[in-house]
């Protein structure tokens, strides 16, 4: 019997993508709320905003590459099955 496969890679992946076409929007919403919608942002919200999409996506991107090279890491490497040692 086979081990299911891990989802953590593509709830990441979900996250990522919803974040990704999700910040824009909500950081144009919060801009367009000051006394000037131009840049750049007047209002101490709307830079803990910026600076809080950006370091969600900049998180997602480092837990997916980590675990990219954990995964690169372990293909190769043989089963520790104490049913087959010799």
């Amino acid at each position: 019997m086979s081990a299911r496969p891990s989802r953590l890679p593509l709830v990441l992946l979900g996250a990522m993508t919803i974040l990704t076409f999700g910040g824009p929007l909500v950081f144009g919403y919060v801009l367009r709320g000051g006394a000037s919608p131009a840049w750049p942002p007047d209002r101490p919200v709307e830079w803990a905003t910026l600076l809080g999409i950006s370091a969600m996506v900049a998180a997602l991107m480092i837990a997916c590459l980590s675990l990219a090279l954990v995964n690169r890491g372990t293909k190769g490497m043989p089963s520790r099955d104490p049913g087959n040692e010799p």
